[in-house]
C-alpha cells in the first residue's frame, strides 16, 4: 500500500469486530496452550525439586483432585446456607449439582476443614462467586490433562455447571 498524505476513513463496526475477535482468539489459544504446560515435569525431570510427575496426570488423580474440589464445595455451600437460611431456596439447586458431581467421581473423600462463611451477605455470594470460578478454571485444566474422552466429556460438563453458577450468583447477589 502506497504511504499518501490522505488520512485512513475511520474503521467500521464490522472491521473493528474482526480484528477484535482475531484477537481474542489468540489470546484464548495462548491460554489454552500455557494451560497445557502448566507446571508439570516430565518423567526423569528432576529439576523442579525432584520430582518425576508425568506430564499427563492419571484418571484417577484427576479424578480425586474433582471430587476434593468437589467436596469443599459442598462444604462452603453448607456453611453458607446455615449462616443465611433465608437463601436456601436459591442456594440449595446449586449445592445438589455439586452433590451430584461428587456422586460422578465414584471418589469418597473426606470432608474438609470446617470455614465459616463471611457475616455479610454480598461477601459470602462473592465467596461462592470466586470458589466457583476457580473449580470452574480448574476443571477446564483438568479436561486438558485427562486421556480418556467419556471422562473429559465429564469434566467438560462439571466445568460448565460451575461456570453457570458464577453466573447464577451474580444473579442471586443482585436480587437481595
Amino acid at each position: 500500500m502506497p504511504l499518501t498524505d490522505q488520512p485512513r476513513p475511520p474503521l467500521t463496526r464490522r472491521q473493528i469486530l474482526a480484528r477484535s475477535t482475531g484477537l481474542a482468539g489468540v489470546l484464548a489459544g495462548a491460554g489454552v496452550l500455557s494451560a497445557c504446560g502448566s507446571g508439570t515435569t516430565t518423567a526423569g525431570d528432576t529439576s523442579a525439586g525432584g520430582t518425576t510427575a508425568s506430564p499427563v496426570a492419571t484418571g484417577a488423580q484427576i479424578n480425586v483432585a474433582v471430587a476434593i474440589s468437589e467436596r469443599a464445595l459442598i462444604a462452603i455451600y453448607t456453611a453458607t446456607i446455615g449462616a443465611f437460611a433465608q437463601m436456601a431456596p436459591s442456594l440449595e439447586p446449586l449445592l445438589r449439582q455439586h452433590e451430584e458431581h461428587l456422586a460422578a467421581t465414584g471418589v469418597e473423600v473426606p470432608d474438609p476443614p470446617t470455614q465459616n462463611p463471611p457475616s455479610d451477605w454480598s461477601a459470602a455470594i462473592a465467596a461462592l462467586r470466586q470458589a466457583e470460578l476457580t473449580a470452574a478454571l480448574e476443571r477446564r485444566e483438568s479436561c486438558l490433562l485427562a486421556s480418556e474422552p467419556d471422562f473429559v466429556r465429564t469434566l467438560t460438563f462439571i466445568a460448565a455447571s460451575e461456570a453457570s453458577h458464577v453466573a447464577a450468583l451474580k444473579t442471586i447477589g443482585r436480587n437481595q
